[in-house]
């Protein structure tokens, strides 16, 4: 197979499921190796099996947490292989990743084109379901600018919804959806949270300072049964995608070989942090 042609004519869309939180970071991981080495690059759509969270790779700081209510929660906790601020993940809400080359549109951009890429088809499916968004286009001026790009966060900003960054999608000033990047000389990961539904009372034992009025589920904005939404919100990724990046989308599942790859990292992923 000619690596460079394929890549820059066809993403593969991997549609998980509901996962347990150290699978689903760990076939992330796996995904974007694989796709660096020789796989077709990947738009994968998944789900949690339970409420989790997820810390960013560098967010050594537990200041912005209610570490003794996570420990005695037994709430899974996962370090994402992408930068970025801790997100609590609901079962309902929709999770993205992108795992690709720098070829086809992502040919020669810096991170912050790369966001911008990927926000505009998200925000464009979002404005098809009914949500009224807008993309950030400042690079600076946020308490979190820069901090997608690997930085963690810490203190009271321990929380990903709480700040708004460079290319993040809000409505009516609230955060909608939390992405972070990582990236190597060769291609890159991106991940990003998509809630349904808040639930502001156990976001506020797991984070100190916790602001609800700073981040927004889409039932919130779009009235309509959850699961018929996240179906409707998929499809409309799927052709978002396929238009602003100038690709043929295939459905597939992930290869022999990532899977395998996923379960040889997944011990990584299944140690507490707290």
């Amino acid at each position: 197979m000619n690596f460079e042609k394929e890549a820059e004519n066809f993403f593969r869309v991997i549609d998980s499921g509901a996962c347990g939180a150290a699978f689903n970071m760990a076939l992330d991981e796996a995904l974007a190796i694989s796709v660096r080495e020789a796989g077709l690059p990947a738009i994968r759509f998944y789900g949690w099996e339970r409420p989790a969270l997820s810390l960013g790779r560098f967010q050594k700081d537990k200041k912005g947490f209610h570490s003794d209510f996570i420990r005695e929660s037994g709430l899974p906790v996962v370090v994402r292989p992408t930068g970025g601020r801790a997100v609590l993940h609901l079962p309902g809400e929709l999770t993205y990743s992108v795992s690709s080359r720098f070829e086809g549109a992502f040919r020669g951009k810096n991170l912050f084109e790369c966001y911008g890429i990927i926000s505009s088809a998200i925000s464009r499916a979002l404005g098809r379901l009914g949500a009224d968004v807008e993309v950030k286009l400042e690079r600076r001026g946020g308490p979190a600018a820069g901090i997608s790009a690997g930085q963690g966060g810490n203190g009271k900003n321990a929380h990903c919804f709480q700040c708004v960054s460079y290319a993040e999608i809000t409505s009516g000033g609230r955060k909608l959806v939390g992405s972070a990047q990582r990236r190597w000389p060769d291609g890159f990961l991106q991940q990003g949270s998509i809630p349904f539904e808040i639930d502001g009372p156990l976001q506020g034992r797991i984070f100190r300072g916790f602001d609800p009025l700073a981040m927004s589920g889409l039932n919130e904005i779009v009235p309509g049964p959850a699961d018929r939404s996240r179906e409707t919100l998929k499809r409309y990724l799927t052709e978002e995608f396929r238009a602003v990046l100038g690709v043929d989308l295939l459905a597939a599942a992930p290869a022999r070989r990532e899977r395998a790859l996923a379960r040889d990292l997944l011990p990584a992923y299944e140690s507490s942090c707290f």
